[in-house]
């Protein structure tokens, strides 16, 4: 089987974190958050790299494909690991629905074609894409992120130039409410930083490369965020933002030129369907473990020929297309799909804790080994930051959380239909 690299997987984690979270949802963002747009950035920065330092250590002892329902079931019990991989496939096709709206919204002006035949169509590329293994994919990636970070260096490096101070000021003017939500939304952006956890039998030397391209990635993906974010708030100022509630192909046209604004729209495009291939690469996988246990239909642990997981990925792709049919709002998708990702931190974070007790052997021996201190510290700042989050997130929307439990409810239906023909945990 082939195996991903060090840069590869850095690649990958880049690919998958930097899309509309960034280049879409800012210009939303920003309406409701104002001056303390970079602070939504930053503080959803410190709970993204808490909880992948948190993967990357029980990761570093334990690569395994489908890691968050894998180090679940490992820590907790195995209807627990169901629940959680449950969820994560509500936000794998709530996602794919996303990225394809947004890259339909970016050629709504430009092209006379319905926009969910443009999303279905995106969509349906990059499924083709991963059928035809993760060779293909990794080298698709890694042409798409080269283009991805030269559109956000070119806007944030001259718009340092830009910023005006009166434009950070209230810098707490929408108040601590918004900030907060604003954080969960901005989470969204960083979804992803572990992926590499998700696959990893698939990444050669996982038991280093995991927690490497983890903190590699990280740094590349802070910079360009919270550089990105300065300069948006601090170079259209408050009321621009507020009239013309823009997205960062728009901003570019404010504050620089159309020309500019053509490359970073450019820039965009590619950067909204970029994840779309790790969204396929980490739910397929998660849907191939589920039925090598008995709790998904058996096909999808089937291969096609490039060796990839072909009857899951078309589940998967179906799911997508039927929620970009059903066109939800996109801030909608974004934070359903952030509260997913930190009910799973969470509970990986909380295996962090017993990881020293439970696996005191592999914890000696583990490449990445953080003291208890650190590690204990990281894992309940993860879990507390999660908890807070998800809380606001339902009471600003509490259609989220009714979203989630009726999934849930179908999950609990259906996992108890199949309990009884799961394999027993080895």
């Amino acid at each position: 089987m082939q195996k991903i690299g060090l840069l590869g997987a850095v690649v990958m984690i880049i690919g998958t974190v930097i899309g509309a979270g960034i280049y879409i949802m800012i210009g939303p963002l920003a309406v409701e958050t104002g001056p303390s747009l970079f602070i939504c950035y930053f503080l959803a920065l410190i709970i993204a790299l808490t909880s992948s330092i948190c993967y990357a250590q029980v990761a570093s002892i334990f690569p395994a494909t489908a890691g968050t329902y894998q180090y679940t079931r490992m820590f907790y019990s195995d209807s627990l690991g169901f629940f959680v991989s449950w969820s994560r496939y509500v936000a794998s096709f709530v996602m794919l629905a996303l990225m394809g709206q947004g890259f339909a919204s970016y050629f709504e002006d430009l092209i006379m074609v319905d926009p969910k035949i443009l999303a279905i169509t995106i969509v349906s590329i990059f499924f083709i894409v991963n059928m035809l293994g993760i060779t293909t994919t990794k080298n698709v990636q890694g042409i798409l992120v080269v283009i991805v970070v030269s559109g956000l260096v070119i806007f944030f490096l001259p718009g340092l130039f830009k910023i005006e101070a009166v434009n950070l000021t209230p810098l707490f003017g929408a108040g601590t409410g918004p900030i907060l939500k604003g954080s969960v939304t901005a989470f969204f952006a960083y979804t992803g930083m572990y992926f590499v956890a998700e696959i990893g039998e698939e990444i050669e030397s996982p038991h280093k490369n995991i927690p490497r391209s983890i903190f590699l990635a990280s740094v590349v993906i802070g910079i360009l965020y919270l550089g990105t974010a300065l300069v948006f708030s601090g170079g259209l100022g408050w009321e621009t933002i507020i009239k013309y509630s823009p997205n960062l192909a728009d901003a570019s046209r404010i504050m620089f030129s159309p020309s500019m604004a053509v490359v970073i729209r450019f820039c965009a495009i590619v950067a909204i369907i970029t994840p779309i291939n790790a969204i396929y690469l980490s739910s397929s996988r998660g849907l191939y473990s589920l039925a090598k246990e008995g709790l998904m239909p058996g096909a999808f642990s089937a291969l096609n020929r490039f060796q990839a997981p072909g009857y899951a990925l078309t589940f998967i792709y179906v799911l997508g297309v039927l929620t970009i049919i059903l066109n939800p709002p996109i801030l909608f998708l974004g934070t359903i799909s952030s509260v997913v990702t930190l009910i799973s931190m969470a509970l990986v974070a909380g295996g962090c804790l017993k990881l020293e007790k439970d696996y005191p052997e592999q914890y000696k021996k583990a490449p990445l080994s953080l003291s208890k201190t650190v590690l204990v510290s990281l894992a309940l700042l993860t879990i507390a930051a999660s908890i807070i989050l998800t809380l606001v997130s339902f009471y600003e929307d509490p259609l989220i959380f009714y979203a989630l439990a009726s999934w849930t409810a179908i999950g609990i239906g259906y996992y108890f239909f199949k309990r009884g023909k799961a394999k027993p945990l080895k």
